[in-house]
């Protein structure tokens, strides 16, 4: 059977929606930086969609998720909305040092208040969360693993850049970086 938000007109209204919100705020963050030749840019896009087009492909193999069919969809939106705050609390805190390209300006500080007291990409963890709550709602297992593995890969490798840039770029960001971990608060 075809998960909920295929065929329960409650759960393909708010999933799509919510889908829909999320994907004009990632639209509008992109729109709002102009390129600078950064690379990651473009595979952290493709892991995006590589990501996106898997999980919903998927939706049809494998077994379901455990629990009534509601529980997913509930689970998954709850998901997509925390990963959206985290990421809008995220975009918010740094202001305008807060870009889609990786680079530092010239009168950059190191940020941490906010999410950053904790983590120090805390709008790639946002991302992240918004891609298992999709692959939840989606109430596929494939899904739920699909959506999110290919935007790990590259926000994994994306940090890594991100990070020498910083480093070099911002004296104080090393100190920083020893207190902070870098994706998932307590582990890395």
């Amino acid at each position: 059977m075809r998960p909920l938000v295929y065929h329960e007109p409650w759960a393909e209204y708010t999933f799509f929606a919510t889908f829909a919100v999320w994907a004009v705020g990632e639209t509008v963050l992109q729109a709002r930086t102009t390129d600078r030749g950064d690379r990651t840019r473009i595979w952290m896009i493709l892991g995006s969609v590589a990501g996106l087009v898997l999980a919903f492909r998927l939706t049809d193999l494998g077994a379901r998720l455990p629990g009534p069919a509601w529980l997913p969809v509930a689970i998954g939106l709850a998901l997509m909305i925390a990963g959206m705050a985290l990421r809008a609390w995220s975009v918010h805190t740094l202001g305008r040092f807060f870009t889609v390209t990786v680079d530092v300006a010239e009168d950059q500080r190191v940020v941490e208040s906010g999410p950053y007291s904790l983590l120090r990409h805390p709008s790639y963890t946002g991302m992240l969360i918004v891609y298992l709550g999709i692959g939840a709602a989606l109430d596929s297992w494939l899904s739920l693993i699909a959506a999110p593995a290919a935007l790990v890969v590259v926000v994994v490798a994306r940090i890594r850049h991100e990070e020498r840039t910083l480093r070099s770029g911002l004296p104080a960001y090393a100190a920083y970086a020893q207190r902070t971990k870098r994706l998932v608060p307590f582990v890395w």
